[in-house]
Order: structure tokens, then sequence, then C-alpha cells
């Protein structure tokens, strides 16, 4: 550990991995803004990656499946900030952080998980389930965060037809609180900075308000200034057009189990830890 206090100071040096996606991206320059020292690891030395660069971050090239670049990274950290897209190679990732951040006697880590998951559900969610396990096994302070729906997905799900958008999805009419990737950026900042009293816990993170989809495609009617309406459809119907994408398999099983565990309430609810935490 780089630094000798739990809190971290501004000598102390703090890892972002996934520094050019959404939230590693917000992550960096609100440590930045703090006059943090941050050390960006990315995969590609792009534009994104000149941007961090901009901010004052030190920028390295790295990949967390190959554990010699992993232990260069974690190298003299205090606190990480571990994100990895899960899929092929993401427990093979998460493995070789968790043990290269050991050895570096690193002080603490935050872990990116999902909302809902259990043992008993999709090969991804079982798979964010077992990082979660992996790294509780670990002397590192640790702390775990399981975010609601993104409010930036709604990109994902956005059709436009001529003058006017539809979101047709199979999603009923549940309710939950999509968080912006700002508030879990200002989260992880807030939690690297004083990482102990946050040992081992497990954060479920949700937006300011619950929505039903109906809500959410007339608050994008109003901010757009279009017509903007909601189609729901049965899941098996998304599995059919999914299926005829080409999408593979696997993944398909998981959008529609996702979708399910949805409709049954898993990403509902509601707290103030976004506000409590920051």
């Amino acid at each position: 550990m780089s630094g000798g206090d739990a809190v971290t100071s501004n000598n102390d040096l703090i890892l972002v991995t996934g520094a050019t996606g959404k939230t590693g991206t917000q992550t960096v320059r609100l440590l930045r803004e703090q006059g943090l020292r941050v050390r960006a690891l990315v995969r590609t030395l792009d534009d994104r990656a000149g941007r961090l660069r901009e901010l004052g971050a030190e920028v390295v090239r790295g990949d967390l499946l190959n554990f010699a670049s992993v232990q260069a990274a974690t190298a003299d950290v205090h606190a990480a900030y571990f994100s990895y897209p899960p899929g092929p190679g993401y427990i093979e990732a998460a493995v070789n952080f968790a043990q290269a951040a050991s050895d570096a006697r690193v002080h603490a880590v935050i872990e990116m998980s999902q909302i809902g998951v259990r043992p008993n559900t999709t090969h991804i969610g079982l798979q964010h389930w077992l990082v979660e396990r992996l790294f509780d096994r670990t002397p590192l302070v640790i702390t775990h965060l399981r975010p609601t729906l993104f409010m930036n997905w709604l990109n994902n799900f956005w059709i436009r037809s001529g003058t006017k958008g539809i979101l047709r999805l199979p999603l009923g009419d549940v309710r939950h609180a999509p968080i912006a990737i700002e508030d879990q950026a200002k989260v992880i900042v807030a939690i690297l900075q004083d990482p102990d009293p946050h040992d081992r816990q497990i954060y479920e993170l949700f937006g300011a308000e619950e929505l039903d989809w109906y809500a959410i495609a007339a608050k994008a009617q109003d901010a757009l200034g279009i017509p903007v309406h909601y189609e729901p459809i049965e899941i098996s119907t998304m599995v059919a057009a999914l299926t005829d994408r080409g999408v593979d398999s696997d993944r398909v099983h998981h959008l529609a189990r996702v979708t399910q565990d949805y409709r049954d309430g898993f990403y509902s609810g509601f707290n103030n830890l976004v506000e409590e935490i920051t």
C-alpha cells in the first residue's frame, strides 16, 4: 500500500480500470478535479485515452487478461476501481486483478457488479456473483456496487421512426429508478477517498425517481420535443428478433432472463444511498 493511512491522500495513487468506458471516464475526471493522482488503465491509446492524459491522469496501456500487465498496473496503488465487461474472460480478469492487487498490497478495491445477481441466474449473473465472492476472500478492503439499469442505456433501446421515437421493449409496466453514470462515478470517488467504512458492503444503487416505461417515454418526449411512446412486446418477440439478427444464443438467453428478472421486480426499488455516500 502506497499510503500509510487508510484515508486516501493527494499523494496516494488511485487505479481506474476500464478508464475509457463511460463510468471510468467520469471517475477519472472527478478524481482529477479533486487533485488526486490517477493511473488510468486502457486497452488502446486512442483519442479517449488522450483526453484522460489531458486531465492529468497517468495513462497506461494494459490487458486485464495478462497477469504481468495487471501486476505492472497495480504497483504502488493505494485504491482501485475494477470494472470489466461481463462475458468471455471476465472471471479470468477478476482473478488476475484480485491476485495482483493483493500481492501489491493495494488497500482497497471497488468492484462494479449488477443488481439482482445470485447463483441461480444467467451465466453472466452467476459470473458477477462469483467475482464478488472472489474479492471477498482477499485481504483487500472491498466494496461491491450493484446498480440498477443505467439511464444511458435508454440510447440502446431507441428507435427513431420519421418524426417520432419508439421504445419497443418487453418490460411490461414495471417501474425502476434509472441511475446516471455521473452519480455512479460520484459514489466510486467518495468511497475511494475513504474506503474503510465501506468494507464488505454491497450497495444497490438507484436513480432519483422510480418510473415505468410509459413515464420514461413521456420524459423523453418532453426533453426532445417530438412524440415518443412506449410499445410493450412479449419476451418471445424480442428473442425471435434477436435470433433473426444473428445475436449469439448465450447472449439472447441472458437478455431474456434479465428481462424476466426485470418483470419480476429484481431491478425495481429505491433508496438514497447515492446521496448518503456522496
